[in-house]
């Protein structure tokens, strides 16, 4: 697990900040897993979910959004996800 050096740096961000954040996503992603979790976000809110539908906690403030999770790279060589 690693941050897009180019990329942190084309949105003017700290790639040692952003690789923390992820580290730490991760951390509790694998955590949640383990228990038959899922942290699932979309139209601006988060949930826990236990065994995909079951909705046992809703996560506080944040940006969450959705979709299938799709890439590919610009033109500029920039990966980008879907939307937007």
């Amino acid at each position: 697990m690693y941050a897009r050096e180019d990329e942190c740096a084309h949105a003017g961000l700290d790639a040692k900040d952003i690789e923390r954040i992820a580290r730490g996503l991760d951390k509790y992603a694998k955590a949640a897993s383990r228990l038959g979790i899922t942290i699932f976000g979309g139209s601006g809110s988060g949930s826990l979910r236990h065994k995909g539908s079951l909705i046992i906690a809703e996560l506080g403030a944040g940006n969450y959004d959705g979709g299938d999770g799709a890439c590919r790279e610009d033109d500029d060589g920039l990966l980008r996800g879907e939307g937007r």
